[in-house]
């Protein structure tokens, strides 16, 4: 069962779909504190959304059917070392050669990147935030986000 989301947030854009102000921030995945958010501008998750909280953990917007994707990104957005998924490669659509599809196991590469980072001795958590857009004329309806903590262990 999906956990309840622990915050609503509305992100504002303006009619060239720019942020207004401040990304609102949501509560830590391991402290509960409010975390301040961030514009995301590395890899694949440029554009995208994070947070960091004082006591060292950093949450990032990552869909799950997008982890095959995001992978190797959120793990360097949590400043741990790159690595490479292991999953099922790609395969082309018809003739093209352009499209691919492949089934994306959400669930099983979250349950390999926290193990992932694990082993580079950081902490993990997942939460849910309610996220809506507001933009000039348009209100789309609200999404349900996954976001994922990580936070370094101290050495020692």
């Amino acid at each position: 069962m999906a956990p309840e989301p622990t915050d609503e947030i509305r992100i504002e854009f303006d009619a060239q779909q720019k942020l207004v102000g401040d990304l609102p921030p949501v509560k830590c995945g391991f402290c509960g504190t409010p975390s301040r958010g961030k514009l995301l501008h590395q890899g694949m998750l440029a554009g995208g959304f994070g947070w960091n909280c004082p006591c060292g953990a950093r949450g990032l917007h990552a869909p799950l059917y997008d982890l095959d994707e995001l992978y190797e990104d959120v793990l360097v957005a949590w400043g741990l070392d790159s690595r490479t998924p292991d999953h099922a490669p790609a395969v082309p659509v018809g003739e093209s050669g352009l499209l691919f599809a492949s089934y994306v196991d959400g669930d099983s590469l979250l349950a390999q990147l926290f193990a992932e980072a694990r082993q580079q001795r950081a902490q993990v958590a997942a939460t849910r935030i309610v996220a809506q857009f507001v933009m000039p004329g348009h209100t789309p309806p609200a999404w349900t986000w996954d976001v994922l903590w990580a936070r370094p262990r101290p050495l020692g």
